[in-house]
């Protein structure tokens, strides 16, 4: 019986630890947004995540958040752009967890904060996962 369960630990923890590799971030982490999509993260109360943006010339900037494939999210979210100098050039909420920041900016360093709320069914429920979707003109 405890080789059983040995023997299903094992099986189980090599399925779910690459599982668990993509999952979420914390309020240290730190990722650099660039044009494309980010992996998908799960917001987790009282934990935004920090996008950081660095222009080397003016862009016209848009972000956008979606949520994980096939989940409609109710989630409460806000975006926050802040400059350099740490003002706040766009922020945005929704209740449905969905957002889009459109931008003109000039070279700089720039910050995007990214919180929200969990709801019942824990932090990890595929609704509080989502991505970001980063173009420049």
């Amino acid at each position: 019986m405890i080789k059983k369960v040995a023997l299903t630990a094992a099986v189980v923890s090599l399925f779910s630890v690459p599982a668990f590799a993509n999952f979420g971030t914390t309020a240290s982490s730190e990722s650099a947004l660039q044009e494309g999509s980010t992996p998908s993260v799960i917001i987790n109360s009282g934990q935004p995540h920090t996008y950081q943006l660095n222009l080397n010339e003016a862009a016209a900037v848009k972000i956008a958040s979606s949520h994980f494939p096939g989940m409609h999210s109710i989630l409460p979210m806000k975006a926050e752009l802040i400059d350099a100098q740490g003002n706040t050039l766009s922020q945005v909420r929704s209740s449905g967890g969905d957002f889009e920041i459109r931008e003109a900016l000039p070279a700089g360093q720039y910050s995007l904060v990214v919180s929200g709320n969990s709801a019942p069914g824990g932090d990890s429920w595929d609704a509080h996962r989502y991505s970001l979707h980063v173009a420049f003109k």
